[in-house]
């Protein structure tokens, strides 16, 4: 095991991938879980739907001590500056928020955040990426906060509930 699934992150996205596949159990009993080449190219599960990325609530900050449901991350550029998620080739993401998940067609939103992004505009912290570029210090990433309100107000979108 590599030392970065030791990480609370690596373990809260497991918990949130295992909570998202049982409401996909309810929905396509058919799925299959993505094979680890699959997970490089940002892909979680295989659907009657397409392909599923899932995205647990992530923090603003390391120092912050809860997860942010109203603001998400968007990844343009992975930390070695290769394709991030967003770019990548599944065909929806799944944004966890408290009692549901956000399901988004990437391209869609993809095309969105280009629109709504200033990625050429940067910041050097990360409290203000609000619709702004920002690289996290000795990495190779791009990445942007949006609101989820912006997201669910312009972009089609389906929300499944976790009951």
């Amino acid at each position: 095991m590599s030392k970065w699934k030791n990480t609370e992150s690596w373990n809260r996205g497991q918990a949130v991938e295992s909570d998202f596949s049982k409401l996909l159990e309810k929905r396509d009993p058919d799925f299959k879980k993505a094979s680890r080449s699959d997970q490089f190219k940002h892909i979680d599960y295989h659907t009657f739907f397409g392909t599923v990325d899932v995205k647990a609530m992530k923090k603003l900050s390391r120092s912050a001590n809860n997860t942010q449901e109203d603001l998400i991350w968007l990844e343009f550029k992975n930390v070695q500056g290769k394709v991030g998620w967003l770019c990548g080739e599944t065909d929806v993401i799944a944004f966890e928020r408290k009692n549901d998940f956000v399901l988004v067609n990437r391209g869609t939103l993809l095309d969105w955040a280009e629109q709504k992004c200033d990625l050429n505009r940067r910041v050097s912290y990360s409290g203000d990426a609000l619709y702004k570029g920002y690289q996290r210090k000795g990495r190779k990433d791009l990445i942007s906060i949006v609101k989820m309100r912006d997201i669910t107000d312009q972009v089609p979108h389906r929300v499944w509930s976790k009951d």
